[in-house]
């Protein structure tokens, strides 16, 4: 059995009809399927070696018709990753990933809340446990480059787009099966780069008891130079900082349209 820090979760989302099947049918079972029929959800598990270490990936493929987006659960937004997907012949398919962006951004938030007040509950028993969750990651995907002639939406358009909003960026053919294992092998590695600088931020600074009873802060002694002022009562000052906040995008979102049901869900946002 996998261990946890081999288990990696993907969502993968965005407009109805832009490729997202295709994708993870290319993925998991090197099928590309013509016809377009409509997902509600569906869920798949393929396992990959990625810089020579196993990776067991549990991948979601989500609706992309409106009338289905209110059926997203917690369970999908507790993603590691999430892989917005958009067709290159339609930019209207571009600009529907703001209503995805909208909500990871909000979990990431969520997130971010979360792991501060689990910092502050446990205190100094936090010390080697990994605490909380690391910021989603998320890459854009623009779909069906293959399909040259019929282009509506620029490289460079999708590219400023995952900028803007602190994604990566990959253009993808499920036909031709062009950047679909690099897109996910690329996912990965920015989950466990994610997870590193993560637990490294959230595990407070080791302790030691001294003879008087209260804890300091272990540090290494300075050797003195001809210049060093003499010895005396020190004062150090220590910041803790909380989790890392992994949201660089510029416009991030939080202006977006909430629908009733996610005020509803998450609740007033802060």
């Amino acid at each position: 059995m996998a261990n946890s820090s081999d288990k990696i979760s993907i969502t993968i989302c965005g407009d109805g009809g832009c490729g997202k099947s295709s994708i993870t049918l290319r993925l998991v079972r090197s099928q590309w399927i013509h016809e377009y029929d409509p997902t509600i959800e569906d869920s798949y598990s393929v396992t990959r070696t990625i810089d020579g270490l196993p990776y067991f990936l549990s991948i979601t493929d989500t609706a992309g018709q409106e009338e289905y987006r209110g059926l997203w659960t917690t369970s999908t937004l507790k993603s590691d990753a999430f892989l917005l997907v958009y067709d290159i012949t339609n930019p209207d398919s571009l600009g529907a990933l703001d209503y995805f962006m909208e909500l990871i951004d909000m979990e990431a938030d969520q997130r971010e809340e979360d792991n501060e007040r689990l910092l502050r509950e446990l205190g100094p028993s936090a010390q080697g446990v990994d605490v909380g969750m690391p910021p989603p990651v998320k890459i854009v995907a623009g779909n069906k480059c293959d399909l040259k002639q019929g282009r509506a939406v620029g490289a460079r358009d999708g590219l400023e787009y995952a900028r803007r909003h602190g994604c990566g960026f990959m253009e993808t053919s499920a036909r031709e099966m062009v950047n679909i294992e690099e897109t996910f092998a690329h996912l990965v590695r920015r989950v466990v780069e994610a997870r590193r600088v993560h637990y490294q931020q959230t595990t407070p600074p080791p302790v030691k008891e001294e003879a008087s009873g209260m804890p300091s802060l272990s540090a290494s002694p300075q050797p003195e130079t001809a210049t060093s002022k003499p010895r005396g009562r020190r004062s150090i000052s220590v910041c803790l900082c909380g989790a890392w906040r992994g949201r660089t995008q510029a416009g991030g979102g939080k202006d977006g349209p909430k629908g009733r049901f996610w005020r509803g869900w998450r609740g007033s946002r802060r």
